[in-house]
């Protein structure tokens, strides 16, 4: 009997995810890693968080939150949306008290993605399109 791990597909699979992996700059992979931090995003330097500039833009932002997402949970997100000129920010948190809920990668991946968020997305870009 093969082992889950030995499986043709999942060791396929893995090699995929390891070649896509290597193709990721180390320096972006570290400028990543300082959204987990204290203070948020940072550019390369780590001097600038783009967290104390996003008020200075003029574009307009869509933050959406899942109600169960533990890796930028909707507090995280609803921080960040008030530092946003409020006519530029629309903010919306997917998920209900009875369920079904969202976790962090339900937002683009989840089984009902594409009948909930995508519409929201799809709205928010025409809503804004300059075209």
């Amino acid at each position: 009997m093969i082992s889950y791990l030995e499986s043709p597909l999942t060791t396929n699979k893995c090699n995929l995810q390891l070649q896509l992996a290597g193709t990721i700059p180390a320096k972006l992979l570290l400028q990543l890693t300082t959204a987990f931090r204290e203070g948020g995003l940072c550019d390369r330097s780590g001097t600038l968080s783009y967290k104390d500039h996003v008020h200075k833009g003029n574009v307009p932002i869509l933050a959406l939150a899942g109600d169960r997402d533990l890796i930028c949970p909707p507090e995280a997100v609803e921080a960040t949306v008030k530092l946003i000129p409020e006519q530029l920010v629309t903010y919306k948190v997917f998920g209900e008290p009875e369920g079904p809920h969202y976790a962090h990668y339900d937002l683009v991946g989840g089984r009902l993605a594409v009948e909930q968020v995508y519409p929201c997305i799809t709205q928010f870009l025409t809503q804004h399109d300059s075209a």
